[in-house]
């Protein structure tokens, strides 16, 4: 694939309505064309605007710096996290607004339309044909509703997470280009590696859950009213094992997986730096015969990666489990309360109960774990990367004119006295009482013996 050819094929997206968009319309003719033969390059679209690296990597450049101004002013340490909230804030708040639309206006609905059909066949009703239409067409569009509103949100807050991802690296790459000899010596390639392959992308899956946080303590609220509304009391201990569950167990477990990123993103910059500087000098290892304490020293590096990533596997295993658990034992602590209350069970109970507890389930023991973890884990990688932004750049080169601006000069270089080192407050410089004049136009060469400072002028 040559890389170095472009192709204009402009994305139907950008063009289509807000109706081709809300259902994907305009990726089906791409679908087709993927039916009849075999995609080619110049059949894929081309980015659109609001995805394109260099737009996103400015707007978050110039954010970033006005937060480092801030920082300065204050005294504090610039905010990376401040920065992204700026670049996506208004159009991720957006996103969320329809979430919580969705959540309270069609997920909350859905089982008070489903009890209500339910109670619509029991014997003891008056049977409606209109009233038993409208709450079975109810049912199904409500779930048809809500599968719209759901792809059409986690599509886009994945998007947002995309383009935070795209702007980080665009930010980074820039950073990298300025820093000065000793940040560059600080910085190992693998570190760097890391950086834009593992870290940036914590952002995709967190951005997919974070609204979950706020909207989680809202919509359990609206379930405990209207889970009251049908089992009463026992309404209370259902939503209290769901509550520990939730905040106290999953927030417990999230926590730990946050610091256990933390942890395995340390011990994978330390094996990929291992790798560079065991590659880089393989003709010398190779040379002497030292593979064997080399792979020794390999192993084990990756041994210690391995083991973190274990027990952080073991802790998501469990939380899933916990959360599997926790949906049976909910639906059983609601029907048990709710008999030894002295109530009778009814289908109208049962089934509203089981789908108004999923629907809390979801949000409450799926979403708000993930969304928690997921910020624990995005908040490791912004710590790490605002690291990487604030190291030490080039300093900006000052230049004064001293009436020699005539347009026949233009080009020369003139050196008067000037000193220079590649460390910051060295004892003793460089290149010290240098005087230079090249005059324009023409050819200077340099020569000296080894260690004299050719390279450092």
């Amino acid at each position: 694939m040559d890389s170095t050819k472009k192709f204009d094929n402009p994305s139907p997206e950008e063009s289509a309505s807000w109706l081709n968009k809300l259902f994907f319309c305009w990726v089906l003719p791409f679908f087709k064309l993927g039916y009849q033969k075999d995609l080619q390059v110049k059949d894929i679209y081309n980015t659109t605007k609001g995805d394109l690296s260099q737009p996103l990597g400015d707007i978050l450049e110039r954010n970033w710096n006005e937060e480092v101004l801030r920082a300065q002013k204050s005294g504090k340490r610039p905010s990376l996290k401040r920065a992204i909230w700026k670049t996506i804030g208004k159009s991720y708040m957006f996103i969320g607004f329809l979430i919580f639309l969705n959540t309270f206006l069609i997920k909350m609905t859905q089982p008070i339309v489903l009890g209500r059909y339910i109670k619509y066949f029991e014997k003891s009703s008056t049977r409606d044909a209109t009233m038993g239409w409208s709450l079975g067409s109810g049912v199904i569009l409500l779930a048809f509703l809500n599968m719209v509103a759901m792809h059409y949100t986690i599509v886009n807050c994945s998007r947002v997470g995309m383009r935070v991802r795209i702007a980080c690296c665009s930010l980074m790459y820039r950073k990298l280009l300025r820093l000065n000899h000793i940040s560059s010596g600080k910085t190992a390639a693998g570190q760097l590696v890391n950086l834009l392959s593992n870290d940036v992308v914590r952002f995709d899956f967190a951005l997919a859950f974070l609204h979950y946080i706020w909207i989680m303590p809202l919509q359990g609220i609206a379930g405990l009213i209207v889970m009251y509304s049908y089992i009463q009391t026992a309404a209370f201990p259902t939503m209290l094992v769901m509550t520990i569950q939730a905040v106290l167990g999953q927030g417990y477990l999230s926590r730990l997986q946050g610091k256990f990123r933390g942890k395995i993103a340390t011990l994978t910059d330390q094996r990929v730096k291992l790798m560079n500087e065991i590659t880089s000098g393989i003709q010398v290892i190779k040379m002497y015969a030292w593979e064997k304490p080399f792979e020794k020293i390999v192993e084990f590096s990756r041994r210690k990666e391995v083991n973190m990533i274990a027990r952080n596997s073991y802790i998501r295993g469990f939380s899933s489990a916990l959360n599997i658990f926790v949906e049976r034992a909910t639906l059983y602590i609601a029907v048990i309360s709710y008999v030894l209350l002295g109530n009778r069970i009814t289908g109208e109970v049962v089934f509203s109960v089981a789908q108004l507890l999923n629907t809390i389930q979801l949000y409450m023991s799926i979403f708000f774990p993930l969304a928690h973890s997921s910020y624990e884990e995005a908040k490791v990688s912004v710590r790490r990367i605002e690291e990487f932004l604030t190291m030490e750049e080039i300093p900006a080169l000052t230049y004064s004119d001293d009436g020699v601006a005539a347009a026949e000069n233009t080009g020369g270089i003139r050196l008067v006295k000037a000193r220079a080192s590649w460390l910051p407050n060295p004892i003793a410089h460089t290149l010290s009482d240098i005087d230079l004049n090249i005059k324009p136009g023409t050819l200077c060469c340099v020569g000296g013996t080894v260690g004299s400072g050719k390279s450092s002028l």
